[in-house]
């Protein structure tokens, strides 16, 4: 844990420097002037694993932001983002753009040739199988990204940007280099070092095995990969129970190395939980009926409520039901009540996705010292890959019952809410509330043919993921589920859309004008990724 405060220090500061600095150098994807280049592997790999974990994590700094609000778990004040309206030069996107190549990229860039060149290949193996990771996530938010030509320093100092289906062609083979690196026990072990795995090279090779899984449920649709996932399937050496890739955080104020999502939320932002994402879970929703009826214990870990018995909001609220208090998704200039300030009143994100506070009902104003924030930052987990499965054999790529993985997807969603729960000396969830809740769905999804059957998996996915929201979009621009809340189909008249759903999210405007060899601003209501179809 140390070395893990030690080196989100390293990464506030390079933010902050990001943020701050005014030289257009410093948004070169090729070069890092404060990453020193001749830093031990050992020292390098917490510091990459941490700005990964960062730049896709939920917090304003996080690619993760902007898809929590698209896919309508969050709604956030501002008349571009409350309308599908992201930018280039919005601050969620030109901080990730820059920060995933300067400082994640860049590090695992200098491991994997420290690695080979000193035959610490298990150090080289770890980072190709992380850099594999963090390729195929940028592709799945902006299609064609700069890869061949990218982290080459001096010697290209203008990146091409590589066709989205050409990097994932490559990564793939990065994937199996890395896991015969790892798996190879050549050179210095990780340790304490590795956030991830505390250097578990099975566990690697799982997790490399399940990423590979995961892009090849993504590119179902265009193209035959039934051999490919059988294969893995056969293999059967994908992440289980306890094999979750998420990185770690601890509960420390200064340093702090808390989950920044966490720090974003409780230390005063714009954000707020979506009516919509709310009324699914409680089962009320006017715009999406699926679960109506059916209410998610979940709700007290996913949100907490500032007030509690009626108690009187700060000012006059834009949607309340009972002590949840939040405003509609594009309602910015049109709800006269939306733009009140609500900050002591407001529902906020809890326990589960970020290290909030769980609900037990007593309320109270939240701060930055309200809770732990200790939650990690999930990536890939066991129920992420089972409700994968569930949408594999569900389309016959595989032979697998999907009801069964559905069932076991849900239940390993449960549990990983009572793994929270219980680090954070919080109640277990109800046995008997799971039981009911699973077995109503489980009904109900008998009941439906099998476009139905996919609805309910990618909206009980949807649900679960509440915390990192890059693959909920990947999974809604391929799939269409969940529906998701249309303010022009609503007759609420306080909320009414003005853009189209973004198919892919802009470029770094700063990027593109450093880069003469960058391709046009993408049209992100037009542009899709090459697996979307």
């Amino acid at each position: 844990m140390k070395s893990m405060i030690k080196y989100i220090c390293i990464i506030g500061l390079t933010t902050g420097m990001l943020i701050l600095s005014g030289c257009s150098g410093f948004l070169d994807i090729n070069v890092d002037p404060n990453n020193p280049t001749d830093s031990p592997v050992n020292l390098l790999l917490p510091s990459a694993e941490v700005s990964l974990g960062g730049y896709f994590g939920m917090a304003s700094t996080g690619l993760s932001h902007i898809p929590t609000l698209y896919m309508h778990q969050y709604v956030e004040r501002g008349v571009d983002k409350n309308d599908y309206g992201v930018q280039g030069t919005n601050f969620e996107i030109e901080v990730p753009w820059a920060g995933l190549y300067s400082a994640t990229l860049s590090d695992l860039s200098q491991i994997i040739t420290k690695g080979k060149d000193d035959g610490n290949l298990v150090y080289a193996g770890i980072a190709q199988i992380l850099q594999a990771y963090t390729y195929s996530l940028m592709v799945d938010i902006w299609g064609d990204i700069p890869y061949s030509e990218a982290i080459k320093g001096t010697a290209v100092i203008f990146p091409k940007f590589d066709n989205g289906k050409d990097v994932y062609t490559g990564l793939y083979a990065l994937i199996d280099e890395g896991i015969t690196n790892v798996s190879s026990g050549t050179g210095l072990e990780p340790g304490a070092d590795d956030l991830f795995y505390n250097g578990d090279a099975e566990k690697w090779v799982r997790f490399a095995n399940t990423l590979k899984l995961k892009m090849y449920a993504q590119t179902r649709l265009v193209e035959d990969v039934r051999d490919e996932v059988l294969g893995l399937i056969n293999q059967d050496n994908l992440i289980g129970p306890g094999d979750d890739f998420e990185l770690p955080y601890g509960t420390n104020q200064s340093p702090d190395d808390r989950n920044p999502g966490f720090t974003f939320e409780y230390g005063g932002n714009s954000t707020y939980i979506s009516p919509f994402f709310y009324e699914m879970m409680k089962g009320t929703s006017d715009d999406n009926t699926l679960t109506n009826g059916i209410a998610d214990p979940r709700i007290p870990y996913y949100f907490f409520n500032q007030l509690t018995n009626g108690a009187a909001a700060q000012n006059p609220t834009a949607y309340r039901d009972g002590d949840f208090v939040s405003i509609w998704m594009f309602s910015f200039n049109i709800d006269p009540n939306e733009g009140f300030d609500q900050a002591q009143s407001k529902t906020v994100a809890g326990l589960y996705p970020l290290g909030g506070k769980y609900d037990d009902g007593k309320g109270g104003a939240v701060g930055i010292n309200s809770a732990l924030g200790n939650t990690p930052q999930r990536l890939l987990t066991w129920f992420a890959h089972l409700y994968l499965r569930a949408e594999l054999a569900l389309t016959g790529v595989t032979n697998e019952d999907h009801r069964s993985l559905f069932e076991s997807a849900m239940r390993a969603s449960f549990d990983k809410v009572d793994e929270v729960a219980a680090q954070a000396g919080a109640p277990a969830l109800s046995q008997a509330a799971v039981d009911v809740y699973i077995s109503e769905v489980l009904t109900r999804y008998d009941a439906a043919d099998n476009e139905g059957k996919l609805e309910w998996i990618m909206t009980e996915k949807w649900v679960a993921s509440f915390g990192f929201a890059i693959d909920s979009y990947t999974d809604y621009r391929r799939t269409g589920y969940p529906k998701l809340f249309d303010g022009n189909l609503d007759t609420n008249p306080n909320t009414r859309r003005g853009r189209e759903f973004p198919v892919s999210l802009p470029y770094s405007t700063s990027n593109l004008q450093l880069n003469p060899n960058a391709p046009a601003q993408r049209t992100i209501t037009r542009d899709k990724i090459f697996w979307d179809n």
